[in-house]
């Protein structure tokens, strides 16, 4: 039998261990994502590694263009199939169970003569978002300022006259005007990604949330408190939420309206136009991932 090693990664508060075969000497890319590698000891996901046939095949489900990249996602079932190809070749495919807490990737004899990393993004991204939201979290458009420690998160499009932001170089599926967001031990936290670039750094890799707000622009300033429904609906407005999967979309409302009755929200008036982030319309909700690109 083939002897493996397991490999740790911990993003927002989601590990994942990979066993990987001795013969598949991968390495961490040199990307932010290497600074989230850990020791798996407990881990949420499990995931193989191995080197077999990928298939050439359309999965029949919908196609993303990331960069050189295209990423396949289609269901078996309850399951998912996921496929990763660069110019017309599929490099890895993966399976996983409807939840994501255990899965296999297959690497095909090329890609792992190389040291490529299996769980190359938007495989980590999609993986993190389905457990981030089945723990009660939210993936949203916002962006996070520090205020005495804590976060106040902004909603919507952010401001790029905002300081003290991390810049990644990494491509993305989600988008790097993300925030990830979910409850630990009795607070709503907001967690850094090697995927964004919307949380202030001098919060660190985590803080606690002091609130949600929105700014639109009005004729007078305002200020107004939502009740837990209407915070609820407006977070839902704001996330993240794939349209290939509406067992993904049910939980993200029930996510939200926990939140809603947790933390405060807030919607604020302001009258100087550019100084109001744009705020994000329902539609914006489905379009958090770049059209599905088909092939011909």
């Amino acid at each position: 039998m083939a002897r493996t090693q397991l490999r740790g990664l911990e993003i927002a508060g989601i590990q994942i261990g990979i066993e990987v075969p001795e013969t598949c000497p991968w390495q961490w890319p040199d990307e932010a994502i290497a600074d989230y590698s850990c020791l798996p000891r407990d881990p949420d996901v499990h995931v193989g590694v191995r080197v077999g046939d990928v298939g050439r095949e359309e999965l029949a489900g919908e196609l993303y263009a990331l960069g050189a990249w295209t990423f396949e996602v289609a269901r078996d079932g309850e399951d998912w199939v996921l496929g990763l190809s660069r110019a017309g070749r599929r490099e890895q495919l993966a399976f996983f169970d409807k939840n994501f807490q255990t899965g296999e990737i297959v690497l095909s004899r090329d890609t792992a003569r190389g040291t490529g990393y299996p769980l190359r993004s938007p495989l980590d991204e999609w993986i993190v978002l389905h457990r981030m939201v089945a723990r009660g979290g939210l993936c949203l458009n916002a962006s996070a300022v520090a205020d005495h420690g804590r976060a106040r998160v902004l909603l919507g499009a952010a401001d790029p006259n905002l300081a003290n932001h991390w810049t990644t170089s990494t491509a993305t599926l989600l988008g790097r005007n993300t925030l990830w967001v979910r409850e630990e031990a009795g607070r709503l936290r907001v967690y850094r990604t090697p995927w964004g670039d919307a949380m202030d750094s001098q919060l660190g890799a985590q803080a606690v949330v002091d609130e949600f707000s929105l700014v639109e622009e009005a004729e007078r300033p305002y200020r107004e408190l939502l009740d837990p429904c209407d915070a609820a609906e407006l977070l839902v407005t704001h996330a993240v939420v794939p349209l290939c999967d509406e067992g993904l979309h049910e939980r993200v409302m029930r996510n939200a309206q926990r939140m809603g009755e947790r933390a405060r929200v807030l919607r604020l008036g302001e009258a100087r136009a550019s100084s109001a982030p744009m705020a994000w319309q329902s539609p914006q909700m489905q379009s958090g991932f770049a059209p599905p690109h088909r092939a011909v």
